[in-house]
């Protein structure tokens, strides 16, 4: 018993010396060279765990991070105002038609996180080289610009870590019929119907979806996802795409005539007529259905007119007013540079006129490939309503485009003018639906509009009807709890993207359709460049390491934390080794022009090392080697065996 006691205990103490070794180790190698504060929005199920995960490996290389998740709304006003934070993960997406992603890659964008300064060095280069590539008509040539600007940017300036591209998956009960993903709802919608009821659905007159808060109707100064999903439904774009992004005519712009390479001609649809320009404001579920009889006055606009629904006709005026004021007083006037020109035809009212200058830097007309991406994507307002009798003419930054009759103080203060601020609240538009009320962080509810003029954007037929005759879009900003409301039939669908074990099981039940594409989008962790450690002064130190010399202090410090990202284990734990990993600074959907050869940050400790070495920080990484643990154990092992030996 004593021999059997004293191997016990020989073993115990070898473990706690083992333990003694590696908490000393461990501790030495923890002692942090910065404190870094990571954000990213809480009602997304995985970003946050993304940020615990990199916290984890960012400790591998003595840097401290300090997770922190905010309600989305939050989130934003952080991300585009006060910009508190050293990095972050944030997702983007759209752009479909084009990589051109000025709006996050320049300095002017309204998507710029990272603090993009021209003056940093290589971004006026990057930002010359995406303006560039909107100009050059050669297929070939544009690719390898584009690859040479992806090359540039993740080399040289790495403003982030690419992270995934997941796959999209989106369930419906299975009483759902008609149902296209790859043209979206809204298109799918007059081809759709319900084949009896679901699970918990109380009536198939009613859609019922969930979204987060909107922010403001106002398309021109939508910053988010949120608003645009459900303005979506009653403002419509001009020109329309099928899900290959190719132009259709079965939009409000029925046909399009090429004059020459700078100048282009639209035909807009003759027969559509606006909804009435209800005023919701204050309105709840107790209040009359929406009628010009019983709903009182109808809101009036700039100009002392209102609409019905019937006696305001859209024409291409409201093409051109439109343009005008995405060019002059939106968010994205920067993605308006090219417009050099726009008019209605002098001779028939439904014809505009757009006149294309790739740069306005030169005097020579170019142009830019990529134009009519922002028709696509921009929604026609009411001239009626939004313009003025003002006959100023406004001029448009950069392009210097001259606009008559845009009310000359929407570029100072649009707060000061009622019709404005109520078109942010209270809009309406050429759409299958017209709001009807809303309440905050709870629900906004749709009606279907009776004066559609119901052309389906799939096959261009006429005569199509809406679907559901009122559509509910719940507040939900945790995608948990959206998840659980959809399961319980609350909701007719939901995404599932960020729910892989929930989704096979819905794939393998037969009261659910679950749909998949391949999106563009992905998730990516990013630098506040203006913040010290990862950027500040750091961005414009060149570092004196032979064969390093062309790139800073900031950028090796980048460089450094992408390398101590294990993105392949976060995608194997976290998402069943089913999402993409990117490498790029736009997303893997563009396959033509998505840079496969790019300098890639795969998970390397050592070369974490090299570049904080060359950065000036001195860290020393070890692998816990418990030299005296094993010893003792080994010791043990071997008294054990001559113990049996000498039995």
């Amino acid at each position: 018993m004593k021999k059997k006691a004293f191997i016990a205990l020989f073993i115990i103490a070898s473990f706690a010396i083992m333990s003694a070794y590696n908490a000393q180790t461990i501790n030495a190698v923890q002692e942090p060279i910065a404190n870094l504060v990571f954000k990213t929005n809480s009602g997304n199920p995985v970003r946050g765990d993304y940020g615990l995960f990199i916290a984890q490996y960012l400790r591998d290389i003595g840097i401290e991070l300090e997770v922190k998740l905010e309600e989305w709304s939050v989130f934003v006003g952080e991300l585009t105002l006060s910009h508190d934070y050293d990095c972050g993960i944030v997702g983007i997406s759209g752009g479909a038609i084009s990589p051109d992603f000025r709006s996050a890659y320049s300095e002017d964008g309204t998507l710029n996180l990272f603090g993009l300064e021209k003056v940093m060095p290589y971004q006026n280069q990057s930002e010359n080289m995406q303006l560039e590539a909107t100009t050059v008509t050669d297929l070939a040539e544009q690719q390898q610009l584009y690859y040479e600007w992806q090359q540039l940017t993740m080399d040289k300036i790495v403003p982030i870590c690419p992270l995934f591209t997941r796959r999209s998956y989106r369930a419906m009960w299975s009483n759902t019929l008609g149902y296209d993903y790859d043209w979206g709802w809204y298109a799918s919608n007059p081809y759709m119907d319900f084949d009896g009821l679901h699970d918990g659905q109380v009536t198939v007159d009613e859609w019922n979806e969930a979204d987060a808060m909107w922010t403001t109707l106002n398309p021109l100064f939508n910053r988010d996802t949120s608003s645009s999903n459900i303005f979506r439904l009653y403002l419509r774009p001009g020109l329309s795409v099928n899900p290959e992004m190719i132009p259709i005519k079965n939009g409000l712009i029925v046909d399009w005539e090429m004059i020459d390479a700078n100048h282009y001609v639209y035909t807009v649809r003759d027969d559509v007529y606006f909804n009435p320009s209800y005023d919701v404001i204050g309105r709840d579920a107790s209040s009359p259905a929406l009628s010009t009889l019983t709903t009182g006055d109808l809101e009036v606009g700039m100009k002392g007119e209102y609409s019905d629904g019937t006696n305001q006709q859209m024409t291409a005026k409201d093409f051109v007013f439109t343009y005008g004021a995405w060019a002059t007083v939106s968010a994205r006037t920067y993605n308006w540079y090219w417009l050099e020109n726009c008019y209605v035809d002098p001779v028939d009212e439904m014809k505009f006129h757009v006149h294309i200058d790739g740069d306005h830097n030169t005097p020579e007309l170019e142009q830019n490939v990529f134009y009519y991406e922002q028709i696509v994507y921009s929604e026609i307002l009411p001239e009626f309503f939004l313009n003025s009798t003002d006959t100023t003419w406004t001029e448009t930054t950069p392009s210097g485009w001259t606009v008559t009759g845009l009310y000359d103080n929407v570029t100072h203060d649009i707060t000061l003018e009622a019709p404005w601020t109520f078109f942010g609240s209270s809009s309406f538009g050429t759409g299958q639906y017209m709001l009807d009320y809303y309440v905050p962080h709870s629900v906004t509810v749709l009606q279907a509009s009776p004066f559609w003029h119901g052309v389906g954007l799939i096959d261009g037929v006429g005569g199509k009807t809406q679907m559901v005759d009122q559509y509910n879009m719940r507040v939900i900003p945790d995608s948990t709890a959206e998840l659980a409301e959809f399961k319980a039939g609350k909701l007719d669908t939901v995404g599932v993207t960020s729910f892989p074990t929930e989704r096979k099981q819905m794939q393998a039940d037969p009261r659910f359709t679950v749909y998949s594409l391949m999106p563009a989008s992905y998730d990516f962790f990013f630098y506040n460049l203006q913040r010290p450690f990862v950027g500040g002064e750091d961005n414009y130190v060149f570092l004196t390491e032979p064969g390093k010399e062309e790139y800073t202090k900031g950028v090796a410090v980048r460089k450094a934390m992408n390398y101590a990202i294990d993105r392949n284990e976060i995608n194997e734990v976290m998402l069943d080794g089913e999402a993409v990993i990117a490498h790029s600074v736009t997303y893997p959907y563009h396959s033509f022009y998505y840079y496969n050869d790019i300098v890639k940050y795969d998970y390397n400790l050592e070369a974490a090392q090299e570049w904080l070495a060359a950065a000036g920080y001195t860290i020393t990484i070890e692998v816990p080697i418990p030299i005296i643990g094993i010893i003792a154990a080994i010791g043990a092992a071997a008294f054990l065996v001559f113990y049996r030996k000498r039995k």
